[in-house]
């Protein structure tokens, strides 16, 4: 699991940052600036912030077991932040609209918008497995190729 969450946390860091830096190329014509202290902004900031905390905890040890539980503990407390994220325009009154997608009384989305919004949350999912996978790969290579240099030393 250490290797998929170091794996995953770089790219999860990569899109929290897509979606921070395209909200505010959106929220400048519409809202008039750049950035506003809005629940659903402040609370995707601070998930980058626990991504990159993440990403430096993990990289910060010598030893890999202690890197891991650190890094593992770090990770536990950081997903308190997603439900507070998903949430955030129901629990406050924000700028953004309250849920459009799951809710009880269905979809609010015209379907000329959900067939496309479907689709590109199906190819971003496709796409993030497809990188995951690629970087474990990549790490489990990188142990070997650590193991077998310490070996030969």
């Amino acid at each position: 699991m250490d290797i998929a969450a170091r794996s995953a946390a770089p790219i999860g860091a990569a899109f929290t940052l897509l979606t921070l830096v395209s909200g505010s190329l959106w929220g400048k014509p519409v809202w008039g600036t750049w950035w506003v202290w809005d629940a659903r902004l402040t609370s995707e900031l601070i998930l980058f912030f626990f991504y990159l905390g993440y990403i430096a905890l993990a990289g910060a040890f010598d030893n890999p077991d202690r890197a891991a539980k650190s890094a593992a503990i770090l990770a536990v407390v950081g997903f308190i932040n997603v439900p507070i994220v998903k949430f955030s325009v129901d629990f406050w009154n924000t700028l953004h609209q309250p849920a459009s997608l799951f809710r009880t009384g269905g979809p609010a989305i015209a379907s000329s918008m959900l067939t496309p919004l479907l689709l590109m949350t199906l190819g971003f999912t496709s796409g993030f497995f497809l990188l995951l996978l690629l970087r474990m790969q990549t790490f489990i290579l990188q142990r070997k190729i650590a193991r077998g240099a310490e070996r030969k030393s």
